[in-house]
């Protein structure tokens, strides 16, 4: 008898830990993706990629290509890759597995194209740099009236130099561009003052 007792209160403890176990909590439950959500998901972002390089261009705005020299090779790359996926995506045996390499199929060329796109808008010290580059063109080297001193001229040219290098840099968020805009007015300011009165 006890042992009957025993194999019931054993049965009902268990019973009582199942249910705590199965608890219907909504943060618990997880709810699979059907291969056709997954094939959507992949199919929409592909779709946005290809829309995203046919529309970009090489410029200093943000969300623009960095490098001429690389915008044709790696948008053309990048691009046959992402048309690859989506002819991945009407074969009528695909599997969930098969979804999830189509993603890695074009992830390298993906980062090469991404790593050349503008986070921030460079059009200002853009326009910065082509209108000291122009001031530098058109002050000639001397010491008699809008003429400057060479010495007074080198900075300006490293300010100059050194802004490009940032320009081009891809990395570079908006307030670090501001900083570079502050600098290379300084620069210009102080080449405006060196010229001869």
């Amino acid at each position: 008898m006890k042992t009957r007792s025993f194999i019931q209160y054993f049965l009902l403890l268990t019973v009582v830990v199942l249910m705590g176990a199965c608890s219907t909590d909504e943060e618990t439950v997880i709810v699979p993706k059907t291969l056709e959500q997954y094939k959507q998901e992949l199919q929409a972002f592909v779709t946005s990629q290809i829309d995203f390089v046919d529309n970009c261009v090489v410029g200093y705005n943000k969300g623009d290509f960095r490098s001429s020299t690389n915008y044709e090779p790696y948008s053309t790359a990048y691009k046959a890759k992402l048309n690859a996926v989506l002819t991945t995506l009407d074969n009528p045996d695909l599997v969930i597995a098969d979804v999830a390499n189509a993603y890695k199929s074009f992830a390298a060329e993906g980062k090469l194209y991404q790593a050349e796109i503008f986070i921030s808008d460079r059009r200002p010290l853009h326009e910065l740099i082509v209108a000291c580059e122009a001031l530098n063109t058109a002050t000639p080297d001397g010491s008699a009236a809008g003429q400057i001193d060479p010495a007074e001229r080198v900075p300006f040219v490293a300010a100059i130099t050194a802004a490009k290098a940032k320009r081009s840099a891809s990395a570079l968020v908006q307030r670090q561009v501001q900083e570079e805009v502050d600098k290379l007015n300084a620069a210009k300011t102080a080449f405006e003052n060196a010229i001869a009165k």
